[in-house]
């Protein structure tokens, strides 16, 4: 067999964990966005809470909005999905105090409630946030800083784990968040999280008219030619989800997702945004494809085992695949830094089923509470 082949797969599987944080490195190094200023006049505020069955956490997240040290006005939208608990109800108590509800009388998940609540709205900033999440008290003024620059278009906040514990989500975050900081140099964060995060809202644009989500909202930003930073100084807390509550975030995440990028890949092409186009190349498609295309190199290096480096390489490979099977069965017996396989298929096993499932047609397009929560 030709060794080229090897090469090409390994190539293709490296792109988007090492070549491209690298190359990133030195765009940030040759051409820096411009540096953010506070605005003349802080503009008026909407936050918006996509909410189902969230009777246990929803008076202390309004509470915690209603708290913000922010100089401007805010208001704060909170769409029930069809919620059968006492979520609304709770809301209701807190009407008075520029808190708006909106229920939707049947489910229609979470893209369709935000669009929702957007029409009750005309404030300049829309903020995006979930019920189970907690903003520092300065995490709204921050997410507006750097509206200041008017390129600015999205703005993403950082995601903290309120739990001490090492996860499969927080050791992908501290990667992650490298990668935002050298993008946002550069105004060219891809994609935003969803627990705080926010963008003007005349250019709200989701890439199809039933899709609403915060890869997609961030992105169309730079689609229409606004930069999209990161402000790490933005910090919403979450509750550290357990690792099957992650895998099954994940799975939900790429099955919708996937539609999502190559929607946008087709809009970045029609823009003449190459390197947007690339980004989402990259460092979306070829990293969900990462796990298969590992897989490929290791069956690839097993055929070239007669020859030396290859059987190296080859037993190199089965070793990263084992001590991720180790992770498994003995994770609270190993050190944190041991266990970088186990999170690595963990997450590539997710994004495997989610693609699956999107080539299948059966996206996971709506998030189930009690599914999420049930071995926390």
């Amino acid at each position: 067999m030709n060794p080229a082949y090897f090469w090409i797969v390994l190539g293709l599987s490296s792109v988007s964990w090492f070549i491209y944080p690298l190359f990133l490195c030195f765009l940030s190094l040759i051409r820096k966005n411009a540096p953010w200023t506070e605005p003349a006049e802080w503009p008026s505020v909407s936050v918006l809470v996509a909410a189902r069955n969230e009777e246990n956490v929803i008076a202390r997240r309004i509470e915690n909005l209603l708290a913000q040290n922010y100089p401007g006005r805010l208001e704060i939208l909170i769409g029930s999905d069809s919620s059968n608990d006492s979520t609304d109800e709770i809301v209701r108590t807190f009407t008075a105090d520029k808190v708006i509800l909106f229920r939707s009388p049947e489910r229609i998940g979470k893209p369709l409630i935000i669009q929702e609540l957007l029409k009750l709205s005309d404030n300049d900033i829309i903020v995006f946030t979930d019920a189970d999440t907690e903003f520092a008290v300065d995490a709204v003024k921050e997410l507006v800083l750097p509206y200041g620059n008017p390129g600015v278009g999205c703005v993403d906040g950082s995601r903290m784990n309120s739990l001490d514990g090492t996860t499969c989500e927080s050791t992908y975050w501290k990667y992650e968040k490298t990668i935002k900081k050298l993008c946002s140099r550069l105004g060219v964060v891809l994609g935003a999280t969803g627990a705080i995060f926010s963008l003007r809202r005349n250019l709200f644009k989701p890439a199809a008219p039933n899709r609403a989500d915060d890869f997609e909202l961030a992105v169309m930003t730079r689609v229409q030619g606004y930069s999209c930073v990161f402000n790490e100084r933005a910090i919403a807390m979450e509750q550290s989800p357990s690792d099957s509550s992650q895998y099954r975030r994940m799975v939900r995440i790429v099955s919708w997702m996937v539609i999502s990028c190559v929607l946008l890949m087709g809009k970045a092409l029609k823009k003449g945004n190459i390197l947007l186009f690339l980004q989402l190349l990259v460092h979306k498609m070829l990293r969900w494809f990462s796990g298969i295309l590992i897989l490929f190199a290791t069956v690839l290096s097993g055929i070239l085992a007669g020859t030396p480096v290859y059987a190296i390489i080859f037993l190199l490979m089965c070793s990263f695949h084992l001590l991720a099977a180790a992770g498994f069965f003995l994770k609270n017996r190993l050190p944190s830094r041991l266990l970088f396989p186990y999170y690595f298929w963990l997450m590539n096993i997710a994004s495997i089923v989610g693609i699956f499932r999107t080539v299948a047609g059966n996206p996971v397009e709506m998030w189930e509470k009690e599914i999420m929560e049930e071995d926390n």
